[in-house]
């Protein structure tokens, strides 16, 4: 596969079982496998110790995780601040994307901290996702606001969100010149 260019020490006390003539090995796959996960994309701490669980019995997973903190490999407040604004960007609010926060395994600081970075405009986003999905004018029926409403809080928007978002009239600059 690939070799590790990561200097992690394979005698550490505590990583390998000493019974296995494996281990040192098992060490090293466990290590480029984190590494390749790495290389694609961010991970949070928890996916990481959950796709590595095959190493589980045989390599300590914890002071692995934790050489690939120190070396700046691995963050959860990177990984918070990267799954804030993909999920921003995608149309949803602040309650589905704590939810999906806690479900990574990220602590709240974490996530606050990367949600205070995005300085974004929930309520323009809000309001965007709702024209998105149902077009720009606003409901016409009790119905229509009720099911327009629904949609809104399922994608994690606050209730003050909501409601801008559907009582916004519609702003077109040509009916002012």
């Amino acid at each position: 596969m690939f070799e590790s260019t990561v200097p992690l020490p394979a005698s550490e006390p505590g990583l390998l079982d000493p019974d296995s003539s494996e281990a040192p090995q098992l060490l090293v796959q466990a290590r480029d496998r984190a590494l390749l996960l790495l290389a694609r994309r961010e991970h949070s701490r928890y996916e990481l110790v959950h796709k590595l669980s095959h190493y589980r019995d045989t390599v300590d997973l914890e002071a692995l995780l934790d050489e690939l903190v120190e070396l700046g490999l691995q963050s959860d407040r990177r990984y918070a601040s990267v799954l804030v604004r993909s999920k921003a960007q995608s149309g949803y609010g602040l309650a589905r994307i704590r939810q999906w926060g806690k479900q990574y395994g990220l602590c709240h600081e974490d996530m606050s901290l990367a949600i205070e970075e995005q300085q974004f405009d929930w309520f323009a986003a809000a309001l965007r996702q709702r024209q998105k999905h149902f077009g720009v004018m606003p409901p016409s029926t009790i119905q229509d606001k009720a099911k327009q409403m629904r949609y809104l809080y399922n994608r994690g928007f606050s209730q003050d969100q909501i409601h801008y978002a559907v009582d916004a009239e519609v702003n077109t600059t040509s009916d002012m010149v």
